[in-house]
């Protein structure tokens, strides 16, 4: 199994939304673990993205250039809309959804990165990163914050549903740290980072 760093327990999100046996696309698949992990929840999950390693059920396409896949009853984004072009992304995934078929998104909203989020990554953290709140601004300046993903979301498809929640500790590859942010979270002492989203094709 590759790494679920970025989208373990997303598999369980997509579960639940969608019938086993599905047609699943994969955006920005990377190495193709949740792929790999779809098919074994019994879904035909196919992966697209340009860095994709040779394997079967992965192709080495941006998600706008892609042609001949067929349509899909589910497309799925985890970590990949941040730095896309979302027009041309949004645009391609509502022509490969089957009429009421849904994109289920997974990846983070970087601007509500604070003074508090500081001070916890500050105590966990155990690299030299810069993880002050100028820091953080400067390296993740040039993406697409939450709204503004959200919002292109919403003007191509039916917005279904919306959570924020933990992200930190999936950044520092800190399991042993997701419940701890996680309550924080739910109390209001630290900002929730993490950004599901869910649209529907009308």
């Amino acid at each position: 199994m590759a790494d679920d760093r970025w989208w373990g327990s997303f598999d369980a999100v997509v579960a639940s939304a969608v019938p086993t046996g599905s047609r699943i696309l994969d955006l920005g698949c990377g190495d193709g673990g949740i792929v790999e992990r779809l098919a074994e929840l019994g879904y035909d999950a196919l992966g697209v993205d340009p860095g994709a390693p040779t394997q079967e059920r992965l192709t080495r396409q941006r998600i706008e250039d892609v042609e001949g896949l067929g349509k899909f009853d589910a497309v799925t984004a985890v970590m990949a809309l941040h730095h896309a072009d979302l027009g041309a992304v949004f645009r391609a995934v509502a022509g490969l959804l089957h009429p009421h078929g849904q994109l289920l998104v997974s990846d983070f909203a970087w601007d509500a990165y604070d003074e508090r989020a500081a001070a916890w990554i500050a105590e966990h953290d155990r690299s030299d990163a810069d993880n002050s709140v100028v820091g953080w601004r400067r390296e993740h300046q040039g993406l697409h914050t939450g709204s503004t993903i959200t919002a292109a979301l919403s003007a191509s498809l039916v917005l279904t549903r919306e959570v924020r929640g933990p992200y930190l500790a999936r950044m520092l590859a800190r399991h042993d740290l997701e419940t701890e942010e996680r309550e924080r979270v739910d109390a209001g002492l630290i900002p929730a980072l993490g950004l599901q989203l869910t649209g529907r094709l009308a």
